[in-house]
């Protein structure tokens, strides 16, 4: 294996700032006053983050964010956290309440919402919180009326910002590059275990964090997310690859087939099959588009191949948005009617899976423009043996 050995240039990487989250907070009171909901609690999300720069899980001791539609936010912690979070959150620490270990923290939080006349509003709730959190809520306030946030926080993330998109690409040309190191450093006898430490190291040698995935080799790769199996690289395996990394939260999806030494008839037929309904996706997506034609249009190819139907070949959606998490909205998917738009990001698969044998995936990471696409990296697989352009 041989990793770059100059760590990676990040002069040119957009950093997310104070008026990037306070314009997020504008855009939800925006959207917030559109639907009727007066108020955002967001708690153990990757939402969260998104309105305060902060992570901070669910567990037992509650910490939440409040958005009003009109005023400014406030966060409900613990207090002996209070000055670990002063140290980590990026945006709102101007108002943080806090709570003793006796004391109720969501009476707290209800009575805090009383005197602001929010205790009988309409409130948003934001899907990442864990139930019990919800259920004490809603017994503190027993006269505001509770709602799903997702019309705001999934509105509001899957259409990306300049700074969103281009961390993304970042994270997409990095993910590119170590697909590129990985399959020059395959050899006979190499297990799955090595492979994917390859992809680790590789992705944060170039800047990346938080980096999962790896390859499966041979039936393992007809599992579309692995499998408990191992295999050793022998001549003539498939070897599917699908990993990610992120640059300052913002993850990369990115899946290439290939196969050790040359590919049997089936394999290459497949691959070409795969790599025709990737392109067929590609050529669907532009704003106002449907998320599922997307899908169908992806499925029409397989299923024109002879494959059919395809859910029996193509077992999956066909793609999700991407952002700060792998997958999230908007899915790609048959029966979701919602409208592509511009400067949503999204990652879709051309697969074929034939269960016991091989599976063969093209994944790239694509911003809807104005008119069509970008596809981040611009390497797009050509071919069986040129899985990077």
């Amino acid at each position: 294996m041989q990793l770059p050995q100059d760590k990676p240039q990040k002069k040119d990487i957009p950093v997310i700032e104070e008026e990037d989250f306070e314009d997020r907070h504008n855009a939800a009171r925006r959207v917030m006053a559109a639907n009727g909901i007066d108020l955002l609690i967001l708690s153990g999300s990757v939402n969260l983050y998104y309105f305060s720069g902060i992570e901070v899980p669910a567990k037992d001791r509650l910490f939440a964010m409040f958005l009003p539609k009109e005023g400014d936010p406030f966060f409900i912690c613990p207090g002996f956290e209070k000055a670990s979070v002063l140290e980590k959150i990026k945006y709102g620490s101007g108002n943080i309440r806090t709570w003793e270990e006796y004391e109720d923290p969501f009476a707290l939080s209800a009575s805090i919402l009383r005197s602001r006349n929010l205790g009988n509003k309409t409130i948003g709730i934001d899907e990442g919180m864990p139930f019990w959190y919800f259920s004490r809520f809603k017994k503190s306030l027993p006269y505001a009326n509770f709602t799903d946030a997702n019309q705001i926080t999934n509105k509001l993330r899957s259409i990306k910002s300049g700074k969103e998109i281009a961390l993304i690409r970042r994270a997409s040309e990095i993910s590119l590059q170590v697909h590129k190191i990985a399959f020059s450093s395959l050899f006979e006898g190499m297990t799955e275990h090595d492979i994917n430490r390859i992809y680790h190291e590789a992705h944060e040698k170039l800047g990346a964090s938080n980096v999962w995935g790896g390859a499966s080799f041979g039936p393992a790769s007809s599992f579309v997310h692995g499998t408990q199996q191992t295999f050793v690289l022998r001549e003539g395996m498939v070897i599917l690859a699908d990993s990610g990394g992120a640059v300052d939260h913002y993850t990369s999806d990115i899946s290439r087939t290939i196969t050790f030494g040359s590919p049997p008839e089936k394999v290459r037929a497949a691959w070409e099959v795969a790599r025709k309904a990737q392109l067929a996706g590609i050529e669907a997506i532009r704003p106002g588009v449907t998320c599922e034609s997307v899908d169908l249009a992806i499925r029409k190819v397989i299923e024109d191949s002879g494959w059919l139907p395809s859910y029996k070949y193509l077992r999956h959606r066909a793609g999700h948005g991407i952002g700060l998490e792998v997958h999230e909205p908007p899915y790609l998917v048959e029966g979701n009617k919602t409208p592509l738009e511009e400067n949503m990001v999204v990652s879709f698969d051309g697969a074929i899976y034939f269960e016991g044998e091989f599976g063969i995936r093209l994944e790239d990471n694509i911003r809807v423009t104005e008119d069509g696409c970008e596809i981040f990296g611009d390497q797009l697989a050509t071919s069986i043996e040129t899985p990077l352009g």
